[in-house]
């Protein structure tokens, strides 16, 4: 009798990317290595430090990962998309690019402040080199849209080979049940937010 394979295990990044970063990360690092899995992606963005982490997991231990986008994926969490090996889209989404922009919730010293935009440049630079190191698309391109902080269709991603579409089943259903999920959250979907760097006093 044939082996019926497990399933692959669900991970939803359905927030600020920061505000679930820990589950998320707990869940990947729990799989083995090279397994497959899905990670189901409708985030504004948010923290550019926790998407490069997920990002991050992904890549060391080699994951089979399969980003499906339902309808927003924007900023910092474009990152976790582009790490992920097989890219799926639904014909909703969209994608925010933008340069990572700093915010702090405290005034900085003169010495901090110079410290800190060091760091900006820096994280501003990886952010764009990841991205075209794994998405397969032309500097001038990535940089073009980052540079006018542009919202990119689904189909725009589509026609450069960046993802392939979703295919929505004529008869049932894609099984996405939550019982399946490694990560749940009941947040709602949220306007697209920044990618930001947080001071760590």
């Amino acid at each position: 009798m044939a082996k019926t394979l497990n399933p692959s295990p669900i991970i939803s990044i359905i927030d600020d990317v920061e505000k679930c970063e820990k589950e998320v990360i707990d869940a990947l690092l729990a799989l083995p290595d090279k397994r497959s899995c899905k990670v189901v992606i409708n985030s504004g963005g948010g923290s550019v430090y926790a998407s490069l982490a997920i990002a991050t997991v992904i890549k060391l231990k080699q994951l089979a990962a399969e980003a499906l986008v339902l309808a927003d994926c924007s900023s910092a969490a474009i990152t976790v998309f582009a790490a992920c090996p097989i890219r799926k889209v639904s014909p909703y989404a969209s994608f925010l690019f933008h340069p990572v922009k700093w915010s702090s919730e405290d005034q900085s010293r003169l010495t901090g402040a110079k410290s800190w935009a060091v760091e900006f440049e820096r994280v501003n630079q990886i952010y764009e080199d990841f991205l075209i190191a794994h998405v397969g698309v032309k500097r001038s391109i990535i940089r073009g849209w980052i540079k006018e902080e542009r919202y990119v269709t689904a189909q725009e991603i589509i026609d450069l080979g960046i993802a392939e579409p979703i295919e929505f089943p004529e008869e049932g259903v894609i099984d996405i049940s939550r019982h399946r999920r490694s990560h749940k959250t009941t947040a709602q979907h949220r306007h697209a937010k920044p990618a930001r760097i947080r001071k760590v006093v």
